[in-house]
């Protein structure tokens, strides 16, 4: 009989399956998580236009926990914040190798970030948040991408290690959501509260969520917001991704791993560890941690940054940055052709090329070291 905590256990099981799926579904998986997680996001913009200023805020974040509920209760759908902790905790107890973790981890971002964006689209195109720059819906987009990215655009030394802190604070309470939801068993009223409320209160908080700004930003985009995608990359998405990692895998995977023991699949039963043993192990983990983020943040945003960055010379805001309007002949597409397809298209080609080409190396690189 095992001896790894209950809970630790499930959550290790479901990620050494995530561990384990192929290439195309592993992608599909991350692109469906990206669109749940986009479907909740944009329920709470709409919601937050259809009440005082006053309650705003609170349905906004009320309504928002749609998207994670129905990834947990649909299945079939990887967030890469909540593989954060899953499929570490599969490494931690040996039920996965660090490089299958790497391999998840790559593909379910990847996938996150195209579902997110094509879901913007198909919001900016069903002009469901109006057919104008000043439509409620459409400037409350707006508002939301720009407040994404100001903080680190006026103090980028200040503003970058608030927004780390942020994500932290964001995927804490994600991955809370998801042990709470793991304990509940098959309760299905227990797991909709448990997943509502953590992630209810990490919006209510202001804490941000990298997959969710995939969707928020190039939504803002697409509705008229003075963003270019190399801002959207350096100032939001890198240090969010920073503090979205360290919040799943240490503050939660980690965490409950050492507190429950730090046991694995090779533990007899009624093995104890003693403190220095779990700290070692726990110091050991840390490592992985730190390779994951710099190959993450240079192969998924510092990239696809520079890559913006060659595509956006000469576009400035006063004259880029149109609403997109499909039911103006004039712009029967959209505002910017650069902005609002070309850009976003190369970027998911990008990804899903870097994807395979990571994947390829991954496994090249175990093949070598046996």
């Amino acid at each position: 009989m095992s001896c790894i905590d209950p809970t630790i256990n499930a959550i290790s099981n479901a990620g050494s399956g995530k561990t384990k799926q192929s290439f195309a579904v592993n992608l599909l998986t991350g692109w469906n998580a990206g669109a749940f997680i986009a479907i909740g996001a944009t329920l709470a913009t709409i919601s937050a236009i259809k009440v005082s200023a006053a309650w705003s805020n609170f349905i906004f974040a009320a309504v928002f926990p749609i998207g994670l509920i129905g990834i947990i209760f649909m299945g079939g759908a990887d967030l890469f914040t909540g593989d954060c902790m899953i499929t570490p905790l599969a490494c931690y107890t040996r039920k996965s190798k660090m490089n299958e973790v790497f391999r998840n981890w790559f593909l379910a971002l990847g996938g996150n970030l195209i579902g997110s964006i094509c879901w913007a689209w198909i919001v900016a195109f069903s002009l469901i948040y109006g057919g104008s720059i000043t439509a409620g819906a459409a400037t409350k987009a707006i508002a939301v991408a720009n407040g994404k990215v100001a903080l680190v655009g006026q103090d980028f030394i200040g503003g970058f290690s608030v927004m780390v802190f942020k994500g932290i604070i964001c995927n804490l309470l994600v991955n809370f959501a998801i042990y709470q939801a793991t304990k509940s068993n098959e309760n299905l009223m227990a797991k909709v509260f448990n997943i509502w409320f953590p992630i209810m209160a990490f919006v209510m908080v202001g804490s941000e969520h990298l997959i969710a700004n995939m969707f928020f930003i190039p939504v803002g985009i697409f509705s008229g917001a003075p963003i270019t995608w190399t801002q959207t990359f350096i100032s939001n998405f890198l240090p969010v991704l920073l503090g979205n990692m360290i919040g799943g895998y240490v503050f939660m995977g980690l965490n409950y791993w050492f507190t429950t023991g730090s046991h694995d699949v090779n533990d007899p039963e009624g093995t104890v560890h003693s403190d220095a043993k779990r700290i070692g192990r726990a110091i050991k983990m840390l490592v992985p941690l730190i390779i994951g983020f710099v190959i993450l943040a240079l192969a998924y945003i510092i990239v696809p940054a520079g890559i913006s960055m060659i595509m956006e010379i000469g576009i400035t805001p006063t004259d880029g940055y149109a609403r997109i309007d499909l039911m103006q002949p004039a712009n029967l597409m959209l505002g910017n052709v650069m902005t609002t397809v070309i850009i976003p298209v190369v970027i998911i080609v990008y990804t899903i090329l870097i994807s395979i080409v990571l994947r390829i190396v991954f496994r090249k690189a175990v093949k070598l070291r046996k």
